[in-house]
């Protein structure tokens, strides 16, 4: 059942994040009321905050902050003049009134300036955004002082507003990366995950769900000018060290195999001295994402070419390394994951950079390719099945823009879908996306189920790339609900990763893929050619 609803904006637009929020929710709201304030005023110290404004102006302006106007609808509209006592903004009672008279139940809050929630106003659950992690940055502006304060992740939160600042009940939460050369990254991280949250809170709202999460952080304000040439003297910095790190630097990726089965509980560091690495041909740079066989004889895995910059499967002869064959070529595969559908074996690589994702048996005489159907025209990464009481779930992230080859943001949100049949159409799980975080939302491997534990293995790429694994147990798994418990953290010793953990199926080994940073003169030449072929592979596409 819809909740009955408002929303407060300011001069009858909205920032096309809010309006993403608001039609990712719409299956969760009846919009009554469009309540339009007409005389929100921004105070602004120009002298003191002038470096800040131009920053602003080239950073947290862009296209998901751009206004518009709100989409043609059956809501009422109401025009009113907000009272104001200092900088404290407050909605007039007879507005409040027709709020209470209609059985609004939330009203949603993306105008105004600081609103004063008095008695009558807080029956109808006025909920809002701040990006910012309460337990550390309360306040404003969004992303600066993480950036500033060398964070990894900057928060987002959907919480019931109070009168004391980012203060209130949460009902939701996710994490961005932060982008330590580039604010305008940093918020377009941020808020392109925003439009998640509003449904998630509405749904825990209903439920008389919160996240517990501490509220106690500092509050922040509008940084002087002085504070903003530090800002930007760190961001140039910082961007230099990106620089350097990618003219002259590499990440050499290998993989191994280990009979020694970590706990997958706590904080777990495994040593590289327990593992058998497969050897390297000439061919390639680096070896990555290993996954099993299904009768457990070979590793699959992605091998980078020298010569083409983009990644082969190889399969690996478990019993003498050597033995390596080329599966797929021409195109870049990676993620060679594969699952049992009808008694054949089949392989769902990442196909991301140039096609729509397929499934494929390793039977000839079986038909070659199954498209995976409802996400047609969606380029997916990573993608992980998992059958469960006659369920398909299907776990990955999901490549927004694949022509983007700078991108910063290293798949922050998980999404499930569901199907009861591999060739039947997938759609969303009604908790889609399950996870929003650039420390463990990215599959680091199969859905893994040991010592009666549903295990999801998610990528740490909160700091560099792939530099260690987040382990979970998935508690429930229904087509209607999932809920999922972190239990620890996977380590290498003396090397990053790992950012891909598989078993066994008889779950006596593991293969692992980890990295250390290699100096190169011809690292900047290699990442150029790659990133030009893969710009040409995908306007291909395109």
């Amino acid at each position: 059942m819809k909740l009955r609803a408002a929303i407060i904006i300011d001069q009858l637009s909205a920032a096309k994040w809010q309006l993403d929020a608001l039609n990712e929710a719409s299956d969760q709201l009846e919009i009554v009321y469009v309540l339009n304030c007409v005389n929100t005023k921004k105070k602004r110290k120009l002298v003191k905050n002038f470096f800040y404004y131009v920053l602003n102006f080239f950073s947290l302006r862009n296209y998901q902050t751009k206004m518009q106007s709100l989409p043609d609808s059956t809501a009422k509209i109401v025009n009113f003049e907000s009272d104001y006592n200092k900088n404290w903004q407050t909605i007039p009672d007879n507005i409040v009134q027709k709020l209470i008279d209609k059985k609004i139940e939330v009203v949603i809050k993306f105008g105004m300036g600081l609103l004063r929630i008095d008695e009558k106003l807080s029956q109808c659950n006025v909920l809002s955004f701040h990006h910012g992690n309460p337990s550390k940055y309360r306040g404003r502006p969004p992303g600066f002082y993480e950036i500033l304060n060398g964070e990894k992740k900057s928060g987002v939160i959907v919480q019931k507003l109070t009168n004391k600042l980012d203060a209130g009940t949460v009902y939701a939460f996710a994490e961005s990366k932060v982008v330590n050369f580039s604010y305008r990254q940093t918020a377009l991280n941020f808020y392109s995950i925003s439009k998640y949250l509003l449904r998630r809170a509405i749904n825990n709202l209903n439920n008389g769900s919160q996240i517990e999460i501490s509220k106690n952080g500092k509050s922040h304000y509008l940084p002087s000018n002085l504070i903003v040439l530090l800002f930007v003297y760190k961001m140039v910095s910082n961007l230099l060290r990106k620089i350097i790190y990618g003219l002259f630097f590499e990440k050499r990726w290998r993989v191994a195999v280990s009979d020694n089965l970590p706990k997958f509980n706590g904080v777990e560091v495994i040593s590289k001295d327990s593992f058998k690495e497969v050897p390297i041909t000439v061919n390639y740079n680096f070896y990555a994402d290993p996954f099993f066989s299904i009768d457990g004889k070979s590793i699959r895995l992605e091998a980078l070419g020298n010569k083409s910059g983009v990644g082969d499967i190889l399969e690996v002869n478990l019993e003498d390394m050597n033995k390596q064959r080329v599966m797929m070529t021409g195109k870049h595969y990676s993620y060679p994951y594969a699952f049992v559908y009808e008694d054949n074996e089949y392989l769902m690589p990442e196909v991301a950079s140039h096609s729509s994702q397929y499934v494929f048996s390793l039977d000839s005489n079986k038909e070659s390719h199954i498209t995976i159907k409802g996400l047609e025209n969606k380029r997916i990464v990573d993608a992980t099945l998992y059958q469960k009481d006659g369920w398909w779930y299907l776990f990955f992230g999901l490549k927004d823009n694949p022509l983007n080859v700078l991108d910063y943001n290293p798949l922050t949100v998980l999404n499930l879908w569901i199907s009861n049949d591999l060739r039947n159409p997938f759609k969303p799980h009604p908790n889609s996306p399950i996870c929003i975080s650039p420390a463990m939302a990215r599959m680091g491997g199969n859905i893994t189920l040991i010592n009666n534990r549903i295990l999801r293995f998610g990528q740490n790429s909160e700091g560099e790339y792939g530099e260690s694994l987040s382990v979970f147990e998935i508690k429930e798994l229904t087509p209607t609900s999932y809920i999922e418990t972190h239990r620890g953290s996977i380590f290498m010793e003396n090397a990053k990763g790992p950012h891909c953990l598989n078993l066994s199926p008889d779950l006596s080994k593991i293969v692992v893929d980890y990295y250390e940073n290699k100096f190169s003169f011809l690292a900047g030449f290699r990442r150029f050619k790659a990133m030009l072929l893969k710009l040409r592979s995908n306007k291909s596409k395109s």
